[in-house]
């Protein structure tokens, strides 16, 4: 039988614009969202041998982008990093786990590219857990590189 090799919990790190470049992860994020979408624009096409029929939709891309959300517990010790970050072009990293009963879990691949963090929202509640969430909007090409 085959079965899928799942993602359990994804670390979402920050660079910090060095040479050569150190990422940090944001503490308390552990789940993301990955939203890859190829933008297109419909175009509507004739066929020449039938002038009369009803032109028929052809999709043109016209760009792609990358939106994650990442979500966790809330961490005070991160709020000033965060508020640091939105709205900035930086560097991430997004790296997808498995857990395997050890500290680190095992890497399974990382997103990596230039994204702009476009919301940071935080739950903070008396009677039940806080959240906090973020949203990063790619600002540029975005990879996959899965781990070896």
């Amino acid at each position: 039988m085959s079965v899928p090799t799942e993602i359990d919990f994804a670390l979402v790190k920050i660079g910090d614009d060095g040479d050569p470049e150190t990422f940090t992860a944001i503490c308390g994020l552990q789940d993301a969202t990955v939203n890859e979408t190829v933008n297109t624009q419909d175009r509507f096409v004739r066929d020449c041998a039938k002038p009369g029929e009803v032109p028929q939709r052809r999709v043109q891309p016209t760009g792609k982008q990358t939106d994650i959300t990442a979500t966790g517990l809330t961490n005070a010790d991160e709020i000033e990093n965060v508020r640091a970050a939105l709205g900035v072009s930086k560097n991430y990293t997004i790296e997808a786990y498995q857990r395997d009963g050890t500290d680190a879990g095992v890497l399974l691949g990382t997103f990596t590219g230039p994204f702009m963090m476009t919301s940071s929202n935080l739950n903070l509640s008396l009677d039940n857990p806080g959240s906090a969430e973020i949203t990063l909007a790619s600002d540029g090409a975005v990879t996959y590189t899965a781990a070896p």
